[in-house]
């Protein structure tokens, strides 16, 4: 296949992949790091210039699609094709101070953020700040994932072990020993923001007795980070990022309560924190 003709399949799948970005032009440019003059040649059908190769990378991995789908080499999109290693680990804290989420939380602005936190979500837990306390209300290793996270920018579904809340509320597992005060203040608040912010924000309770997951993000179709303690173990095959959707997707059919009745329950565990 000659240049000529690889750039018309070119123009034929970047237009494709434009008309069907959820989030529009102006997020695609943003995410894949294109300006609008470039856009424009790539799609003049009087030029035959193609990108390079690492903008062919950001292109298919924000979008979800491959790069040989891109050329019209292949006919799937989510063709195996991977022009960099598609899993590798972050440091949760890089050595400027700086944290990997706030770019991928940037880049998966418009699409839907699934999440499976190791303890609370970060979200709907108090700071030991508000919750009058040098202990984190919220035990254990804490991933920070949705940390400054605008509902008006992202659809945020959360899946997590109605056990984790009935520990909080026996002050049992991470919580023995907690003030009974600052488990009681820890579900009031959590069944308010899922209250106020439900549609936007869905909390899906399942049986952890039944269910396992560990403990992972979904950042819109570009990137899977599992929680791994002090680092997150980053996954961009779309293949693979599909295959997470999934098995979140599962968390949620089995879930036991309503999303949309989720507050009722942790107001009731509130009410029963004795002590």
């Amino acid at each position: 296949m000659d240049k000529r003709d690889l750039s018309t399949n070119f123009k034929s799948r970047l237009s494709q992949v434009l008309a069907s970005h959820p989030a529009g032009k102006g997020h695609f440019l943003k995410s894949v790091g294109m300006d609008r003059s470039a856009l424009s040649q790539f799609l003049n059908p009087d030029s035959d210039r193609l990108p390079r190769a690492e903008m062919l990378r950001r292109i298919a991995q924000v979008t979800g699609v491959s790069v040989d789908w891109l050329l019209c080499l292949e006919n799937a999109p989510e063709g195996r094709q991977e022009v960099a290693a598609s899993v590798h680990i972050e440091k949760a804290v890089q050595a400027d101070g700086s944290t990997p989420l706030d770019q991928w939380r940037r880049e998966a602005s418009g699409f839907k953020l699934r999440y499976v936190p190791s303890t609370l979500p970060d979200m709907v837990s108090l700071s030991p700040e508000a919750a009058d306390t040098n202990t984190d209300a919220r035990g254990g290793g804490v991933e920070n994932v949705l940390e400054r996270i605008s509902l008006d920018d992202l659809d945020v579904e959360i899946a997590m072990p109605i056990q984790t809340l009935k520990d909080l509320s026996a002050r049992t597992g991470l919580w023995r020993g907690a003030e009974a005060q600052t488990c009681r203040a820890q579900l009031a608040h959590m069944a308010r923001v899922c209250r106020e912010n439900y549609p936007a924000l869905r909390l899906h309770l399942y049986d952890g007795t039944e269910t396992f997951s560990a403990p992972f993000t979904v950042f819109g179709k570009q990137r899977v980070a599992l929680y791994i303690g002090d680092a997150y173990l980053m996954v961009s095959s779309p293949d693979q990022v599909r295959g997470f959707s999934r098995q979140f997707d599962r968390l949620v059919r089995r879930a036991t309560i309503g999303s949309d009745r989720v507050h009722e329950v942790i107001e009731a565990l509130a009410d029963a924190v004795r002590g």
